[in-house]
């Protein structure tokens, strides 16, 4: 092999190498972490541990929150988003599947003012027009008539979902499941240091009319930087997000082999378990609590090609989240979250 080609390879590889090793961001950018892990609201990071408002409850290492009110309170001052020349807003959650139908925030950070949020920030994966979005808006009343905003598909399936947003003093861009999905450039008057540190919420709007958001938050990020696509696109795989995310399919249509979402979801105390066969097969479904210890065994039997259902009754069991497997003759498992609330 030539010298010259030699050094080619040797130059593509570092390249690769390098490329590869930026994906992951790492940490020494993230400022505050709300991962719910240890059952409480701290922030591992940045040391803004929240309050839970409103009967709003931490379970199973998620964020829940069901009814109106519930909420998680973190003081603005000090999450400080005012004092960043940019930053990265990362949410990994699952909302109650078709729960969200009206005007909805799961992240909000500035003021409110008559009603509406005012210099404020925001992130929402459902709305009453039906799409996710990103958004700031500064020194406009009302202000959604000044807002520059990014959005997206709106996710209100009950599925795990992974949503980004970025925000520097040029453009906010919006991720979700690791793909872009829009860019869009600021009005000049939105700008970061315009924000005001007056409230910082997870699951509440800065609109006073606005409803709870309803789901799990399982994780709550913030980079001081606007991370790449790259980056984004690890932390969602990294997250458990192995493809964009579909829809509950509809019965009438042909279907592939595995687990549907239960519905409802959340539950109580009965729930309906569909799944789909292509061909006649023993199957075997049971439930297990988040520490996977099984609590229900609720088919172990041969099923015919198509679409099946079986139902599951947790009278017997405590509120909380659990884990639907599904397991074929070829030993694939299908798994899918459930939530029971009492």
């Amino acid at each position: 092999m030539s010298l010259k080609r030699i050094a080619l390879l040797s130059s593509v590889l570092m390249l690769t190498v390098s490329v590869f090793a930026q994906v992951d961001p790492g940490t020494g950018d993230l400022t505050h972490s709300w991962t719910f892990e240890d059952g409480t609201a701290n922030d591992y990071i940045g040391g803004v541990n929240g309050t839970l408002m409103g009967g709003a409850v931490i379970e199973n290492g998620a964020l829940v929150t069901a009814e109106l009110d519930q909420y998680l309170d973190l003081l603005a001052e000090d999450v400080a988003l005012q004092t960043y020349p940019e930053f990265t807003c990362e949410i990994l959650f699952q909302s109650f599947e078709g729960q969200n139908t009206s005007y909805y925030m799961f992240f909000y950070f500035g003021d409110t003012q008559n009603g509406g949020g005012y210099n404020g920030y925001f992130m929402t994966p459902a709305r009453g027009d039906n799409v996710s979005r990103a958004a700031i808006s500064c020194w406009s009343d009302p202000p959604y008539q000044g807002e520059s905003g990014a959005n997206g598909p709106e996710c209100d399936d009950g599925l795990l979902h992974h949503m980004v947003s970025t925000l520097d003093n040029k453009e906010i861009t919006l991720y979700v499941d690791g793909v872009e999905t829009a860019r869009t450039a600021l009005l000049a008057k939105n700008t970061i240091d315009a924000l005001l540190p007056v409230y910082c919420y997870l699951s509440k709007s800065g609109y006073t009319g606005d409803a709870t958001w309803r789901g799990m938050i399982y994780e709550c990020n913030i980079y001081s930087r606007v991370l790449t696509s790259d980056e984004i696109l690890f932390l969602a795989r990294k997250n458990g997000i192995t493809a964009v995310n579909e829809k509950r399919p509809m019965a009438s249509l042909p279907q592939a082999y595995g687990l549907l979402q239960n519905y409802p979801n959340p539950f109580n105390p009965n729930t309906t378990i569909t799944f789909n066969l292509e061909q006649r097969s023993r199957v075997r479904i049971t439930v297990c609590d988040m520490l996977g210890h099984q609590v229900a065994e609720l088919l172990n039997e041969v099923r015919d090609a198509g679409q099946s259902s079986v139902q599951f009754d947790g009278s017997d069991l405590s509120s909380g989240l659990y884990l639907c497997r599904m397991q074929s003759e070829d030993r694939q498992i299908y798994t899918k979250k459930m939530m029971l609330l009492k």
